[in-house]
């Protein structure tokens, strides 16, 4: 007989549409390895949240995210606010971004994920959480937060109903350009350390890509306890944030001194003299906010990942 023991949550809407099909799918791969799930569909922004938290509330040991990088957020919310213990977290990466799934190595293809969330066993990786004054019961991160530059142009491509990956980064990225923001003054403590600069970009990182192809963090790690702290160190003009752009491409943040600080940290705090759009694995955290602080909860997570 079947044990019941993971639900999956998963957009109908996800995989161009397909998310109702997929999960047909998923469900037989799963029994095919002798394990059952109960498929619950999301509704609306936030409902993957609710459903993640009411499924360990009803004693779920395991909980699978179908989806992309939003989707994977909104279940590690659900089962961080839940308060239970002893859960696990799947993920089957079906979404328009996967970058925390290709940093975890878990594999794009349905199936192969599948296999994976029954065979193999969690281990645990480090989650973030970022707290603000508007929203002090916080918010969870796996992958990784942008204040600034970052996520209004993360924020401008999701308002892109037809453009999808890349192209929807790349024209939101041509519009910004066009009406850049102004560097603000930042107050930082990391670690104790207090750094003052000038600047129209932070990232703080669990995991090292973003928006598919931006290699924001490239040395981070998801299990080593540490958040990865990169900003720019001084104010950027069009040209200025096209290199910064094309390092993240590469993955030069921590080699280009004249435009980056590269930190490793366990707890930031932030303090901005203007307002800050902020995003937490490119969900809307604050579309303004000043004041902030991060920090790494090591082995938070227990997460279904590939046999090492």
């Amino acid at each position: 007989m079947l044990q019941k023991d993971i639900l999956l949550i998963i957009n109908p809407n996800a995989s161009k549409g397909k998310g109702r099909h997929r999960a047909h799918e998923i469900r037989e791969l799963l029994a095919g390895y002798g394990r059952a799930c109960t498929v619950a569909y999301t509704r609306e922004p936030g409902h993957a949240r609710n459903l993640a938290r009411r499924g360990a509330s009803y004693g779920y040991r395991v909980i699978v995210a179908a989806g992309g990088d939003g989707t994977v957020n909104e279940v590690l919310n659900g089962i961080m606010h839940s308060g239970v213990s002893g859960i696990s977290m799947g993920i089957i990466p079906i979404g328009r971004g996967n970058d925390f799934a290709w940093m975890a190595g878990i594999p794009s293809n349905a199936a192969e994920a599948a296999r994976v969330i029954a065979l193999s066993e969690p281990r645990p990786v480090d989650a973030g959480v970022c707290i603000s004054p508007e929203h002090p019961d916080g918010m969870y991160f796996l992958n990784g937060t942008g204040f600034g530059f970052e996520p209004m142009v993360d924020f401008r491509a999701m308002g892109y109903r037809h453009l999808n990956g890349m192209l929807s980064y790349a024209v939101a990225f041509l519009y910004i350009l066009r009406h850049p923001p102004k560097a603000c003054h930042v107050s930082m403590e990391i670690d104790g350390s207090t750094v003052s600069v000038e600047t129209q970009q932070i990232s703080v990182c669990n995991g090292r890509r973003m928006g598919s192809a931006f290699i924001m963090a490239p040395i981070a790690l998801i299990d080593d306890g540490k958040l990865d702290v990169m900003f720019t160190n001084h104010p950027l003009e069009r040209m200025g944030l096209v290199k910064a752009v094309a390092a993240f491409f590469r993955g030069k943040q921590t080699t280009e001194s004249q435009l980056f600080t590269y930190l490793r940290a366990s707890r930031i705090s932030i303090e901005s003299s203007g307002d800050l759009p902020v995003h937490c694995d490119g969900e809307v955290f604050t579309a303004a906010g000043r004041v902030f602080t991060l920090r790494v909860l090591p082995g938070a997570l227990s997460l279904i990942q590939p046999r090492p």
